[in-house]
């Protein structure tokens, strides 16, 4: 008999493929950068925003998904992001003082609300009143994406999501685009016709 009963088993006990995963199951940003961003973008990094998580959960969970699918129609999967994040704080046993769904909702009808006027302001229909709420919608909405983001970066273990706190030279491009964009639309109301 060559086995010896008391030898460590030679076979991993453990899957190793999780641990070359191993990473953050959420994407993770300081709450000043992403307000920053998607302010100063008009709400267009919430894209950006919506792949990353997914793109993240997908691979660390290895689950058969399109991120992309999911950024473009954020508003049908912003319950299923929050429900998961949730899900990994209770794991973690990391409280957060949040309903996830009430933020999801409050988020979704924000973002359909401001996408209406958005709609109606290009159709010049109520401008420019329409324009203006529009506009102002975009820091209510960043604020309510801070509270998941807050949210997701506890559940990575980054409260303050330190980790990705500066501005890369992609965000400074986005930044002057944004900015740029944001004196138009303000001369365009107070520029005569």
């Amino acid at each position: 008999m060559s086995e010896n009963l008391y030898a460590p088993p030679a076979a991993p006990l453990i899957d190793p493929a999780p641990l070359a995963t191993q990473g953050n199951e959420f994407f993770v940003v300081s709450p000043r950068k992403f307000l920053l961003l998607f302010v100063t973008t008009l709400g267009m990094y919430q894209l950006y925003w919506f792949y990353m998580h997914w793109a993240r959960f997908r691979t660390v969970n290895r689950q058969k998904m399109l991120p992309i699918a999911r950024a473009a129609f954020s508003i049908f999967f912003t319950h299923a992001l929050t429900r998961q994040i949730d899900n990994r704080l209770r794991r973690d046993d990391r409280p957060y003082p949040w309903s996830a769904s009430g933020v999801a909702t409050v988020y979704v009808a924000l973002a359909v609300t401001m996408n209406i006027f958005d709609r109606l302001a290009f159709r010049e229909i109520g401008s420019p009143i329409t324009d203006l709420i529009g506009m102002a919608l975009v820091p209510v909405l960043a604020v309510t994406g801070v509270r998941i983001q807050k949210a997701a970066n506890l559940a990575c273990g980054d409260p303050e999501g330190e980790s990705n706190q500066h501005l890369t030279w992609a965000n400074w491009i986005w930044l002057v685009i944004g900015a740029l964009f944001w004196i138009l639309c303000l001369l365009g109301f107070f520029l005569p016709e």
